[in-house]
């Protein structure tokens, strides 16, 4: 029942490709007479020197060509060293999630209001067949955005251990399943109680053996180190971008790559609230924003340096390396993001065109992650 949660991203980047473009010019002239021709030769090679230089600086002022190697403090980025080996503290959030997933709440009577988390039960039936994928049980946090907003709000005012049927409206996008999504399902939902104070259970061996085929905490928590180590592997190229990323810095940010990346980080949203079928002000309020004007305010600035720190990063890498994206590389993303935001555009060569800088950027990005990747080592075993 949850919705679709396409952060790839809330994250995206701005819209403007960068290139480092050197200005010259080709000096000559007729040849008519010696002393004419080398004076006729002399003035032009001025002129367009001059020309040269007045274009060149107009382009390193606008964001089309703006020279990003001198805006950009590279820190190391060869020759990186990462361990892969997870934490204590890692190890510690772990545990802490899996002692909230097994969390039961004091189960209390009365009438559900908005803002209560209360423990349901629900049936959906689409035309009148019963659809297995709408049918469960779950705690359901009303008012929190988790569900659909009307599966939710259908609780309120329930009594417990009363029954309900509610028709809920499922948006485009939100399950990715076309027998599902766009229809109306017919719910039935029950209120079994409503969730009072949090019971967390002891992280002990017999809590261990009540969930899982091991028998000791010491046995599950080598259990749960493997599987940080596993999901360490496959980000483990973020893990090297990203301390790229930390050791650089930028001098200075560009003013129109900073717009560009604004429009850029709000399409972002927009794109998604289409997905979900929603306004934006609810696509920003399920972020935490009282509404897009509260986000514009308060997180829109920070997002864009960001975004344009990346590229930044990324362009400069690319220039000292020689590094490029193929234009094979460059159709698999363009089809791959096209896939995930169609609902929105008419076609794919309408989604390319309003979004050719980006994936330009994005492609770029990831080819540079890629090449850093390939020169880090990475450390996999704890040290003695």
């Amino acid at each position: 029942m949850s919705e679709n949660n396409q952060e790839k991203e809330m994250e995206k980047t701005g819209k403007k490709r960068w290139q480092i473009i050197a200005a010259g010019c080709l000096a000559g002239g007729l040849a008519i007479g010696l002393v004419i021709g080398t004076f006729f030769g002399y003035r032009m090679s001025r002129v367009r020197t001059k020309m040269a230089k007045e274009k060149q600086v107009e382009k390193e002022k606008s964001g089309k060509y703006y020279q990003v190697a001198k805006e950009v403090s590279l820190g190391k980025y060869r020759g990186l060293k990462i361990s892969l080996v997870p934490t204590e503290e890692d190890l510690q959030n772990e545990i802490d999630s899996v002692i909230q997933e097994y969390t039961n709440y004091e189960q209390k009577k009365g009438t559900a209001h908005d803002g209560d988390m209360v423990y349901g039960e629900f049936e959906g039936r689409i035309g009148g067949v019963k659809m297995e994928e709408l049918c469960g049980s779950d705690y359901i946090d009303i008012g929190g955005k988790e569900w659909l907003e009307d599966f939710e709000n259908a609780f309120i005012g329930m009594k417990t251990g009363k029954t309900k049927k509610v028709s809920v409206k499922v948006p485009e996008g939100s399950y990715g399943n076309d027998r599902i999504d766009g229809k109306t399902v017919q719910f039935k939902l029950k209120l079994k109680y409503i969730c009072g104070d949090a019971i967390e259970p002891d992280y002990n061996n017999e809590f261990i053996q009540s969930i899982s085929d091991y028998q000791t905490v010491e046995e599950y928590n080598e259990h749960l180190k493997e599987e940080l180590v596993k999901s360490a592997e496959e980000e483990k190229a973020e893990y090297a971008w990203s301390e790229v990323m930390e050791k650089s810095d930028i001098k200075n940010y560009p003013e129109d790559m900073v717009a560009a990346a604004k429009k850029e980080v709000l399409q972002g949203y927009y794109d998604m609230a289409d997905v979900q079928g929603c306004t934006h002000d609810e696509m920003f309020q399920s972020f935490g924003f009282a509404d897009e004007p509260d986000f514009v305010e308060n997180q829109l600035e920070e997002l864009a340096l960001d975004t344009v720190k990346e590229i930044m990063v990324a362009q400069a890498v690319a220039n000292k390396e020689g590094i490029s994206y193929t234009k094979k590389e460059y159709a698999s993303l363009l089809e791959e993001e096209y896939e995930n935001n169609k609902s929105s555009y008419d076609s794919e060569e309408d989604y390319e065109k309003s979004n050719k800088s980006y994936l330009e950027h994005t492609a770029l990005i990831e080819k540079v992650k890629s090449w850093i990747d390939k020169e880090t080592t990475y450390e996999r075993d704890e040290k003695k």
